[in-house]
């Protein structure tokens, strides 16, 4: 016996309101371990994993961040299972769809205050025991790439609480790392190990790099690229970078 039309419309109403919403799609991304506060991994979030997330979000798209070493990041996208990279620069020689500039680092020469060490130029480390973060000889430019190939006591840490550790105990003379990341890795130094951070000069030799996300796909890199100008133009961008320059003390 066929519906009346009544109940035919209250049996369809019925069945729309009780449907699950469609999930939302996922788009896995790669971010860098030892990159706190950028990227925390036992916390999934971060500076550049929150700024990624809200920026999917906005197109209706769900991140789920994935977290490798960093030397691993320029092959990630060899994983068919790996939407995207975070902390990319179009410089790697990597093929791909680059976002637009979403985060940019500090990146300095950190030395031990008491030393007053007096350096100005990059031909200067050439002078102390440098220990850099991952691929920081293949980041910081041509002249730095030089020093370090040429230089004997040059060295990188794949664990940059490492960089934090040996300048305070004066097994290195220079470190080389984002301010963020050190001021971070010195909250760790003090919860982890009861160590006291000592004052500490910056010097200014690197370029300021402005980091991109690489897509595998053009679509979702342009879905990206939406995203993040909606959340500059709300003030939401710097809203994130204040909440952790808050926790860190940052200037």
């Amino acid at each position: 016996m066929p519906l009346r039309p009544a109940l035919l419309l209250a049996v369809l109403l019925a069945a729309h309101a009780g449907a699950a919403p469609a999930p939302e799609p996922i788009v896995t991304v790669a971010f860098g371990e030892s990159l706190e506060p950028y990227a925390i991994p036992p916390l999934g979030s971060g500076i550049e994993v929150d700024i990624v997330r809200e920026a999917l979000q906005q197109q209706g798209l769900q991140l789920k961040p994935l977290f490798l070493a960093q030397k691993r990041l320029p092959y990630a996208l060899g994983s068919k299972e790996m939407d995207a990279v975070a902390t990319m620069l179009p410089n790697y020689g990597v093929n791909g769809a680059y976002s637009e500039p979403y985060i940019q680092y500090q990146d300095k020469a950190i030395t031990l205050a008491e030393r007053n060490l007096a350096i100005t130029s990059i031909g200067d480390l050439a002078r102390y025991r440098v220990l850099g973060f991952p691929l920081a000889s293949q980041y910081l430019g041509s002249a730095f790439r030089q020093l370090t190939q040429q230089h004997p006591a040059y060295s990188e840490t794949g664990n940059q609480l490492d960089q934090n550790r040996l300048l305070f105990r004066g097994s290195v003379d220079v470190v080389v790392a984002d301010v963020r990341i050190f001021s971070y890795m010195n909250r760790r130094m003090q919860s982890d190990f009861h160590e006291t951070p000592r004052p500490v000069h910056y010097h200014n030799l690197f370029p300021q790099l402005s980091y991109r996300v690489l897509f595998r796909s053009p679509q979702q890199r342009d879905a990206f690229n939406h995203g993040l100008r909606q959340l500059q133009q709300s003030g939401r961008y710097q809203q994130i970078i204040d909440k952790y320059d808050a926790e860190l003390g940052a200037d």
